[in-house]
């Protein structure tokens, strides 16, 4: 249950998958890994499928994750502005190779 509520979603524990919109989908699956206390998190787009609502408010969570759990999170996405908002390191790359490294407070 501690799972569900770190994802905001403990009042929908009795649902069934079909019942639940898709961001909450993505929303169960995060918390799924979540019970593993993984130390790295792989997210690839993410929020890609989001309203803007339901992006702003998963980005938060992701932060409080961070920050109470200290797991790393490797965020892919392709939207520049979504890395800055999340990222304390930015990775660039270019077919499969990376081109620059960095922190989000230096100019990439």
């Amino acid at each position: 249950m501690e799972a569900l509520e770190a994802v905001e979603l403990l009042a929908y524990s009795g649902r069934s998958p079909h019942e639940l919109s898709g961001g909450q989908r993505q929303r169960v699956a995060l918390a799924r890994c979540l019970i593993s206390n993984p130390e790295v998190i792989l997210l690839d787009e993410p929020l890609s499928n989001l309203d803007r609502y339901l992006r702003t408010t998963m980005e938060k969570i992701f932060r409080e994750l961070h920050h109470r759990t200290g797991t790393t999170f490797v965020y892919v996405t392709h939207d520049q502005a979504e890395a800055m908002a999340l990222a304390s390191h930015i990775a660039v790359m270019y077919k499969g190779t990376l081109v620059q490294w960095g922190y989000t407070s230096t100019n990439i």
